[in-house]
């Protein structure tokens, strides 16, 4: 997940929505460093979301991976048990 500043999204507001509407890229927007606002895709009509690719999920998964290992540099290995378990809500 890509965290911006509230002036880089304003700056780059359309750039921003174009990554999150074709990659399924997930931002965040920060102000003064702390997270305010998230950029994700929106629900489709009829309330149901778009189903993701493989190719769309194991991208996410990675990411997920690899902020796991910055933001716990003890963990040797990220499981995919250990990915969902640190999921948000």
């Amino acid at each position: 997940m890509r965290e911006v500043g509230v002036l880089e999204a304003k700056t780059n507001l359309s750039a921003l929505l174009d990554a999150v509407e074709t990659d399924g890229e997930e931002i965040v927007i920060t102000r003064h460093g702390h997270p305010v606002a998230r950029l994700t895709r929106a629900v489709g009509a009829g309330g149901q979301q778009r189903r993701l690719s493989g190719t769309e999920l194991v991208t996410r998964f990675k990411a997920h991976q690899d902020r796991i290992r910055r933001e716990n540099p003890e963990i040797m290995e990220v499981s995919t048990s250990d990915v969902l378990a640190m999921r948000e809500p």
